[in-house]
């Protein structure tokens, strides 16, 4: 421990510690996660006692929880009338913890009386500061209510947040420190296998939470994972650099010869903002601490960064695609930086203890750091990604940086966060039930049941379950600056076609919205061809969700494999993304896009239709338009002819004499050849709008 530090530590004690005889006492002051309900042998593993632990002999913790216990006064069972409220006054604190809401948020509280809640806590914080002994007071948000609750939907939702809103206020208007102990606990829903009562786990992260408000000491200064040598941050944007370190401790930022000194915050964090930059580099990039080790990286970059995402053909490696000697040879780009976060548990065999135990949000990735050389990290990052990347630094001319977290197998509610799950009974219903639930695709659901050997009485969670992949792979990408995403998921979610749309606005929204960048632009992968049912119905709901604003498309379907889910050519997919990008964000006037259908008009017994991009419409073999169908009225399609008039295409059956639908590469496995004159493929498409 470095020398600065202990003075810290030392100074922090005798700001508190009233006689070098006495230890300075802790009330902890709550209800049933207080006192250690549930938890085996509460006695050593509440969180008090595990408080008790990392304080050490300096410090007296007595445990005040009461169960059932409510802050309000006129509420079912209100902590003023118990023992333990004058146990804790009696006791003579030095500081008080107080963890009180959770009672008061049912229906039989909180409708009624929550006017009240906001004069009853801070009469009780009044109650505790007035002792002669005066202690420093610190309230706590609180810990999750979880969406398996029985009244979750009946308005303990709403009423948890109103309660957790009012205490922020309260803090403020009482002078008191907060504690949040809403997070990072709320990541971690298998602490809490009733909905509401933390395991040893869980009091475990209490007790550090509470350890790091007394104390200040949260570790010394850190960074994020993903901050290292090679790095890259986006140009032309103010820069944030966020940390962790010891609560007040001064933090100075130094990069490119521009400077940011902030102090840290009581509960340990930092966030320092430069100026925007123009790209370049490398520049070194320093964090310097008053109170503990400095960080120091000697090269790194501005220019363009991007994250990439989604399941298998997304992490599919360089050296697994076609051409993959050539590219490794030829195509190797010094200004492509390139970081990937990899899974630590992943396979189709019963999960060991050991590997169950990295099924967790802190633990599940491992993090390659930044490569822009031929070596381990380049040959097993993501193929798409890669050539993504290349084909934007030929065009942009600057560093380019990428993060690819993709997950083989991974379902899109998975990548979307609780907050947003929770708002809808749909996706409340997948939360609660990931085992055999008929709105998640059956594969998924096998695969749990593989790996979980069929047990579901583990208190785990499963990579594929809701949100998991979010808390453990996008939330601490969060503070980061990325300038968009490209997406290559849904051959987990193609059972259920309409559901994987409202998933996946749901995901957009859900990451704009924690990445505080509202037009993020999100670009994504159209599904390829292969024999498995839905999968043309899918391709088209795909295109339409281009409605979606920010978003951008590449078809793959002229590109895919009757049986394999995994088609090779991924360089193709990766440059056709970096079309999409170049048009949309950096407004390059280059073509991006295949025909995509606009509309279509009824010219007596033929349709006529209109497409965007459509300039130059041909067939890549100059034969025929193939997989592609009429119907009538009744929906009911048979193989059409076809007939390309300049940018036009006319369709027609001599079996239907009023046609009104057309479509076209619907087969799974589609054959499907129209193009533009830019040799650009035509999306799966329909104008049936049911």
């Amino acid at each position: 421990m470095p020398l600065k530090f202990i003075y810290f530590i030392a100074f922090t004690f005798t700001l508190i510690l009233p006689t070098q005889a006495q230890k300075i006492k802790v009330a902890c002051v709550g209800n049933s996660v207080t006192y250690g309900a549930g938890i085996k042998d509460r006695a050593v593993n509440s969180y008090p006692a595990q408080l008790q632990k990392l304080l050490g002999n300096n410090y007296q913790v007595a445990n005040f929880g009461y169960s059932g216990a409510t802050m309000l006064k006129n509420g079912h069972k209100p902590y003023w009338t118990k023992n333990e409220f004058k146990q804790s006054q009696d006791f003579a604190p030095n500081i008080v913890i107080i963890h009180l809401g959770l009672n008061d948020q049912g229906n039989n509280n909180w409708p009624k009386h929550k006017d009240e809640f906001i004069a009853d806590y801070l009469e009780m914080i009044a109650v505790y500061k007035n002792l002669p002994s005066k202690p420093k007071v610190f309230i706590c948000k609180m810990t999750p209510t979880f969406s398996g609750h029985h009244w979750f939907e009946e308005g303990m939702r709403e009423n948890f947040k109103d309660i957790q809103n009012k205490i922020e206020t309260i803090a403020k208007t009482a002078n008191v420190q907060l504690i949040n102990l809403h997070e990072p606990l709320y990541r971690f829903p298998e602490y809490f296998p009733d909905n509401l009562h933390p395991t040893e786990s869980g009091a475990t992260v209490i007790a550090q939470k509470v350890y790091g408000a007394i104390t200040g000491d949260f570790g010394g200064l850190k960074l994020p994972k993903f901050y290292g040598e090679n790095m890259v941050f986006q140009r032309n944007e103010p820069i944030i650099i966020s940390g962790t370190a010891n609560a007040n401790d001064e933090v100075l930022v130094n990069l490119n010869g521009e400077k940011s000194k902030v102090k840290v915050s009581a509960n340990g964090e930092w966030q320092a903002t430069l100026p925007a930059m123009k790209a370049g580099g490398p520049f070194p990039f320093k964090v310097e601490s008053k109170l503990s080790e400095n960080i120091n990286f000697s090269k790194v970059y501005i220019g363009e960064v991007w994250l990439a995402s989604g399941q298998s053909n997304m992490d599919w490696k360089v050296n697994q695609s076609r051409h993959a000697k050539t590219i490794l040879k030829d195509s190797l780009n010094p200004n492509v930086f390139v970081f990937s976060m990899d899974p630590k548990v992943l396979n189709g065999r019963v999960f060991t203890k050991e590997e169950l135990a990295l099924c967790n949000t802190n633990d599940y990735f491992k993090y390659s750091g930044w490569s822009n050389t031929k070596d381990d990290i380049l040959e097993n990052f993501s193929a798409v990604a890669y050539a993504y990347a290349y084909n934007l630094q030929k065009e942009l001319n600057v560093p380019i940086g990428i993060i690819c977290n993709a997950i083989g197998g991974s379902p899109a509610q998975s990548w979307i966060s609780r907050e947003r799950m929770e708002q809808t009974h749909e996706t409340i219903s997948m939360l609660n039930d990931s085992w055999q639930n008929p709105l998640i695709d059956s594969w998924n659901s096998k695969q749990k049941t593989k790996n979980f050997d069929h047990n579901k009485n583990l208190n785990a969670r499963h990579p594929y379950d809701p949100t998991f992949l979010f808390d453990s792979g996008i939330l601490p990408l969060t503070n980061f600056n990325f300038k968009g995403v490209i997406w290559y998921q849904g051959e987990s979610n193609a059972e259920r076609v309409d559901l994987h749309e409202r998933l996946f606005k749901m995901l957009i929204n859900d990451w704009r919205i924690h990445f505080k960048k509202p037009e993020l632009p999100f670009y994504y992968v159209q599904l390829s061809s292969i024999n498995r049912p839905n999968w043309g119905a899918f391709r088209d709901s795909q295109r339409k969700l281009l409605a979606i604003e920010k978003t951008g498309m590449a078809v793959s379907s002229d590109i895919g494999h009757e049986t394999d889910v995994h088609p090779t050519q991924k360089w193709i997919v990766g440059k056709r993304l970096a079309k999409v990008a170049l048009a949309k964000t950096y407004n390059k006037n280059i073509a991006y896009s295949g025909p995509l259908l606009d509309f279509v008009n009824v010219i007596n017994d033929k349709l006529e239709i209109h497409f965007k991009h459509g300039e130059g419409l041909k067939t890549v073999d100059g034969t025929a338009v193939k997989d592609i169908e009429i119907a009538g009225a009744d929906k009911i399609f048979v193989k059409a002819n076809t007939d390309i008039k300049g940018n036009t295409l006319i369709v027609w059956s001599e079996n239907i004499k009023n046609p009104r639908f057309v479509r076209y590469g619907y087969a799974s496995f589609t054959n499907g050849n129209l193009i533009n004159k830019n040799n650009l493929p035509a999306s799966t498409f329909s104008n049936i709008l049911d």
